[in-house]
C-alpha cells in the first residue's frame, strides 16, 4: 500500500517520493516490518481462529467420510452374505420341494398300487363267490333234476308194473335211474 502511494506521488526517483526498489532507504525497510509484522500477527490469528476450525472441520468431515466408507462396506458385505444366505434358502427349498414332489409320486404309486391289488383281491375274492355260489345252484339243480328224474322214473314203473312198488323197490329204481342220468350227463 505504501507502494501505491510513493508512486503516486512522483513515480519512481522522483524527488520526494520513497523509491521502493531502493533496498538503502529505511522507509523501505520500515515498510517491510510492518508488511512482515501484519503479516505474522495475521497468520497468528488465521492459526487461532480460522485453520484450528477449518482443519477441524475438515478432520470432522475426513473422520465422517471414512465412517460412512466402512459403513458402506459394512453394509455390502452383509448384503454379500444376505444374498448367499438367501441363495441357500433358495436352493434347499427347491431341494425340499423336488423331495416332497418325489415322495408324492412315489406316495401316489403306492397308494395306486395298492389301491389295484385290492380291486384284484376283492375281484378274485367276488370270482370265488360266484363259483362257489355257481357250484352250489349246480348241485341243487342237479339235486332237483336226481329227484325229479327218481319221481318220473318210479311214476313210470310203476304205471308199467302197475302195482305200487315198496320202499326198497323205489329206493333201488331210484339209485339205478341216477347211475343212468349221470352217466348220460358225464357223455
Amino acid at each position: 500500500m505504501l507502494y501505491l502511494l510513493a508512486v503516486e506521488e512522483g513515480g519512481h526517483g522522483g524527488g520526494h517520493g520513497i523509491d521502493p526498489m531502493e533496498a538503502a532507504n529505511p522507509a523501505n525497510w520500515q515498510s517491510g516490518v510492518w508488511a512482515l509484522g501484519i503479516f505474522l500477527v495475521l497468520v497468528v490469528v488465521l492459526k487461532k481462529f480460522a485453520w484450528g476450525p477449518i482443519v477441524a472441520g475438515l478432520d470432522a468431515r475426513e473422520e465422517r467420510i471414512n465412517a460412512s466408507l466402512e459403513k458402506a462396506a459394512e453394509i455390502e458385505e452383509a448384503t454379500r452374505k444376505l444374498a448367499e444366505t438367501n441363495q441357500q434358502l433358495l436352493d434347499e427349498a427347491r431341494r425340499e420341494a423336488q423331495g416332497i414332489i418325489a415322495e408324492s409320486r412315489d406316495a401316489a404309486a403306492a397308494a395306486a398300487n395298492e389301491i389295484s391289488a385290492k380291486a384284484q383281491a376283492e375281484i378274485e375274492a367276488q370270482r370265488d363267490r360266484v363259483k362257489r355260489e355257481l357250484a352250489l345252484e349246480a348241485e341243487k339243480v342237479k339235486a332237483d333234476l336226481r329227484a325229479g328224474a327218481v319221481e318220473l322214473t318210479l311214476m313210470a314203473a310203476g304205471k308199467l308194473i302197475g302195482k305200487s312198488l315198496t320202499a326198497e323197490d323205489q329206493r333201488r329204481l331210484a339209485e339205478e335211474a341216477l347211475a343212468d342220468a349221470e352217466s348220460v350227463a358225464r357223455n
